[in-house]
């Protein structure tokens, strides 16, 4: 299965079936840069986790993070 680039990720359907963004796929999404998603992960603002040296945002908790979602919905 082919994952989408950064490039094409630019709607809300971009994440459906996705668990996990990149730094650099979350950063093109909100049309910010890749260091200001970074600031906001080392403060916490922004979940995330690491898995070995490589740093990954859970969809789920974006979703809620940015009100697409009710964060209380199971």
């Amino acid at each position: 299965m082919r994952t989408a680039s950064a490039r094409t990720l630019r709607t809300q359907a971009d994440l459906e079936g996705r668990l996990f963004l990149t730094v650099t796929e979350l950063a093109a999404l909100m049309q910010l840069d890749p260091r200001t998603v970074r600031r906001g992960i080392e403060d916490g603002s922004i979940p995330s986790i690491r898995v070995g040296r490589s740093t990954r945002i859970p969809v789920p908790k974006i979703r809620a993070l940015i009100g697409l979602v009710d964060p209380t919905a199971a």
